[in-house]
């Protein structure tokens, strides 16, 4: 990051000029307010997954026509001074309008000061949310279309290491603590440790997908270790092609992303709308249950001291379903144990059946998942996040 750091100078120097004009602005603002609304909102461009959910559930929204206000509009984004995948943002700005942060940051930092003590500025903010609390994404289609140009593209880089447009392709995507580390070092990322998981664990699944007859290509921009897999259908992708623009086209071309939940699944789960195997899963709570295509499979929850394992009620009792840092699992003296590698395997199978509709599932399979959100809608809470309306909907399409 350290070549950044004199760009990034040179961006808040110039940028200070325009703290001096965003009071002018924002009086140009409220004069034209009874004619048109200007929103302002900014986005995560650091972190991928984090601009991805936002600006997915924002455009399944506006195209529904809602969450926007109930007059004339125009909405105005900034990215951030670091763009994490720059193919993606550049999509993005085939749908919405993007301004130079250097200008419009200043003014939205002025109106976010100001909102806080006065209401009336908050209706110059963009509402994004993280939560689909519409389930607007089950409701629409792909939002961000890609082109001939950029599909051909894509093959034309598959044909070279010997992949047709009629292959299978899924997306293994697990997490450890590379990335953060590697690209960001400045800042400590050890609360996100209890996420991390084991690529070991996931050979046993690349080599039946493979069997299957599904390229598996290894994603992430850093990853920690290798795999040594002698399999031609096994790329490391990681390691030997990694682009922005690769990244992307995997997530369209892909039949289904293998995750164990981290920022590049929502590129294919939610930007795309394909099947997500999410396994891994934690904290537990959290969910994305809108979507028919996602199967899940969590982290076992293990008391080192009663030397049992936790259930999803004692998950819930021990307030660790919405636990999103390491340090309240080991204060709970809980430890979080993988899925093993047949597990993930045989979740890997179901969803290869799925998605051929090839699945058939017996009255006890239907059964056991009728009980599981049963008792997961029970005990989880839904309403720390949403009114009490919106929590019965997603309630009753859980159910």
């Amino acid at each position: 990051m350290s070549f950044l750091k004199p760009k990034l100078y040179l961006r808040k120097f110039f940028r200070s000029f325009f703290y001096i004009l965003s009071p002018i602005f924002l009086i140009i603002l409220i004069l034209i307010y009874p004619f048109k609304l200007i929103r302002f909102g900014f986005l995560p461009s650091d972190r991928m997954g984090e601009i991805a959910i936002i600006m997915e559930i924002y455009l399944a929204n506006k195209f529904r026509k809602l969450n926007i206000p109930n007059k004339p509009f125009i909405d105005i984004f900034i990215y951030g001074d670091i763009e994490a995948n720059y193919t993606y943002n550049n999509l993005l700005r085939s749908k919405i309008c993007v301004l130079s942060n250097i200008v419009v940051f200043p003014i939205y930092r002025l109106i976010k000061f100001l909102s806080k003590s006065l209401e009336f500025f908050n209706r110059f903010i963009i509402d994004l949310p993280f939560k689909d609390k519409f389930l607007s994404i089950s409701q629409t289609d792909v939002q961000l279309k890609v082109d001939q140009k950029f599909i051909d593209r894509g093959n034309e880089f598959l044909k070279k290491i010997g992949i047709s447009p009629k292959d299978k392709i899924i997306c293994l995507i697990v997490r450890d603590k590379a990335y953060l580390d590697k690209k960001y070092p400045e800042r400590n990322w050890e609360y996100h440790n209890f996420r991390d998981c084991n690529i070991e664990n996931f050979k046993e699944a690349i080599n039946f997908a493979t069997d299957r007859g599904y390229y598996v290509f290894r994603m992430g921009e850093f990853v920690e270790k290798h795999l040594d897999i002698k399999n031609e259908k096994f790329i490391e992708y990681s390691r030997d092609y990694r682009t922005d623009f690769l990244d992307i086209y995997l997530a369209y071309r892909c039949s289904f992303c293998l995750s164990t939940s981290t920022g590049y699944d929502v590129i294919p789960g939610f930007t795309f709308r394909k099947p997500v195997l999410f396994t891994n899963f934690v904290p537990a709570g959290d969910f994305l249950s809108f979507s028919k295509n996602f199967i899940f499979s969590i982290k076992l929850h293990y008391d080192s001291i009663k030397k049992k394992f936790l259930t999803i009620k004692d998950i819930s009792e021990y307030n660790l379903s919405y636990s999103f840092n390491s340090k309240e699992y080991i204060e709970k003296n809980v430890k979080l144990i993988e899925n093993t590698p047949e597990e993930i395997k045989q979740m890997t199978e179901e969803m290869i059946d799925v998605i051929e509709n090839k699945s058939t599932n017996s009255d006890i399979d239907k059964n056991m998942q009728e009980k599981f959100w049963r008792i997961y809608n029970k005990y989880f809470d839904f309403d720390h996040m949403f009114n009490k309306n919106i929590s019965k909907i997603k309630k009753k399409f859980l159910l």
